[in-house]
This record gives C-alpha cells, structure tokens and sequence, in this order.
C-alpha cells in the first residue's frame, strides 16, 4: 500500500488530492493507515462521514452502515513533533470536529450517529498526526514492518485510542449536563450511551464495542441483554432483575448510581408504586440527598425511552423521578 500510494503522490500536482473512502473501527488499523500514509508523503486535511448502507430485508450479520471520506494532499512541509505535544493537538481537533457536526446535526431528525462520531475522531487523530512530515518517537519504517504480538499496542494506536475516548467523553446525551455526565463512571455512561445508541436505533454490536473500546470497559457483557448482530442492546431494569446489584462502595457497575436507579424502578414495577422505588433508594444509598439531582437526571432519561420492550419500565422511571425531585426530608 506504501509503494502504491507513494506512486499516486509522485503523479499527482502539488495542490492535487486524492479521495480515499476507509471504514473500519479499530484503533490498530487506523494506526496502520497513519504510518502509510506518512511513509507515501501524503497527509489527511479533510474527512467527513457518510451513510454507505442501510437497514434492509436482505441485510443480515453486523454489517457496516457508515464510512469516512478522507481528503489527501502531499506532504510539503518539514515539520517534526513528538508524542508528547501531540495529544493536546489532538484533542482539541476532536473535539472541534465533534461541535462542527453537531452544529449541523438536524437535531429533530438526526444525520450523524454515535459511530459516526467515534469515526470521525480516529479521521480528527489522523489530521493531526499527518500534517508533520516527522514525529521524532515514531521510526515510521520500522513500525510498517515488524511482527506484533497480540494484545501490544503502537504508540500511534494509543494516541488514536485516546482520541475516541475524547469522543465519548465529549458527546454528552441529551438530558444531562457537563459537570454530571463527568461525575459518572465509565460503565455508567456505557450503559446510558447504550441507552442513548437504542433511541436512535443502533443495534449492531460493533457500535457497542466501540464504545465500551471508548470508555476504556474489557468486560460490558453482563449489562447486555442480546449481543446478537443488529439486535444488540442493554438490559432494561427489569431484566436486570437482582443480578449485577451491589452496595454503594462495591467496584465496576453493581455499586453504581446507575444500578441502584434501575433496581429502584424494577421496584417499582414490582410493587406497582413508585413510592417503593424511592423508599429503597433513601434507604440504600448513604448520600441519597447530595446525589438526588443525578438521580434525577437519570431517571428522567430512562423514561424518555420508546421501544416497546421499554414501555413499562420507562413509565415507571419517569414517575419515580418526579417523586426523587419531589423528595423533602
């Protein structure tokens, strides 16, 4: 791909540019595809993304739906960087990629999903990562050539990594703001972008490995409900049940905030009255009155939830969180 792209470059003007249309979600490929690109002498200055298939009768397995248009130029600069000053650069370019598309995201009836975000940070990395002509810790040469061992990560992997959990940190759902979506742990923001993934009709579980890739999560599979290809989706809270429950300290998804809201309105349901959900939670969570406004929040945005299998437990979360917001001691 080096000598065939490095041809194309050396036959095409200085102020030419070629169209390469690349999908794929996995941070080691689009690592790949930067020290290619480096090594022909061409550099990334435009992507964007676009709907290449959609949902069909004849569609089966997890098959892609988006894809990226990147825009190639050559590489005229000197420019050398290293690693360490690297990162910043690319998190700004993220994240002003993300408040491009959501500026012209028709929010009533959306053009963009979340894959198509998580895509569009690997192009932010690679726009950042070609415009130098070096990066003094990256031996271009012999990264394209050595053999990997499973599970070892490149230097270039690691930046492109980061930059969609810059994503994922930086796409807050509707419902909630800033300084709230940050106080969440990572499984608990999985499971609402889940949450947020089913809403939009995204079930193909790609889109949910990259996200679990996205929040740093190696095990997400207790919190799903079908992993199966375009069917995939989390568990509502009745599904949960008591399973994955824990005590407020406990570590990962069980002693969360998150789990213990969703166990409040399988509860709930249980009982057929709210007031039962609310008496567990001030019962059971030592600091029910300083967290009472996430709770809020969350519940809130489970009851806006619409797919059928949704209907009873997001009725019962939308009343239990007028009765949280209308708690008094």
């Amino acid at each position: 791909m080096v000598d065939c792209y490095r041809n194309l470059a050396a036959h095409m003007p200085d102020n030419g540019a070629q169209i390469v249309m690349f999908t794929h979600q996995d941070a080691s490929v689009w690592a790949d595809l930067a020290l290619i690109l480096w090594a022909s002498g061409l550099r990334v200055t435009a992507a964007w993304c676009i709907a290449t298939e959609t949902e069909s009768a004849l569609k089966e397995g997890n098959y892609v739906q988006g894809t990226v248009l990147l825009v190639l130029r050559k590489q005229l600069k000197d420019e050398t960087a290293f690693l360490s000053d690297l990162m910043p650069e690319v998190e700004q370019e993220v994240r002003r990629q993300l408040d491009a598309m959501l500026e012209l995201d028709d929010k009533e009836d959306p053009n963009f999903g979340d894959t198509d975000y998580q895509l569009a940070a690997y192009a932010a990395a690679l726009r950042v990562l070609t415009q130098y002509k070096n990066i003094g810790d990256v031996d271009v040469t012999r990264e394209l050539s050595r053999d990997r061992r499973t599970g070892e990560t490149s230097p270039l992997e690691r930046i492109i990594t980061e930059a969609v959990k810059v994503a994922c940190d930086h796409l807050v759902p509707t419902g909630f703001d800033s300084q709230t979506w940050k106080r969440l742990g990572a499984e608990e923001r999985f499971y609402l972008k889940g949450l947020d993934l089913e809403a939009h009709g995204e079930y193909r579980s790609g889109a949910y490995q990259e996200l679990a890739r996205g929040f740093g999560l190696q095990e997400y599979k207790p919190l799903m409900a079908t992993t199966t290809a375009n069917q995939t989706r989390v568990k509502t809270p009745t599904e949960f049940g008591n399973k994955e429950l824990g005590r407020p300290d406990d570590p990962g998804f069980p002693g969360t905030l998150v789990r213990h809201a969703l166990f409040a309105v399988r509860e709930g349901i249980r009982a057929d009255d709210a007031s039962e959900g609310k008496r567990y939670l001030r019962s059971e969570l030592p600091n029910y009155w300083e967290r009472r406004g996430i709770l809020v929040q969350v519940l809130q945005f489970i009851g806006r939830m619409t797919p059928e299998h949704w209907a009873k437990d997001a009725a019962m979360a939308k009343i239990l969180a007028g009765a949280v917001e209308n708690d008094h001691a």
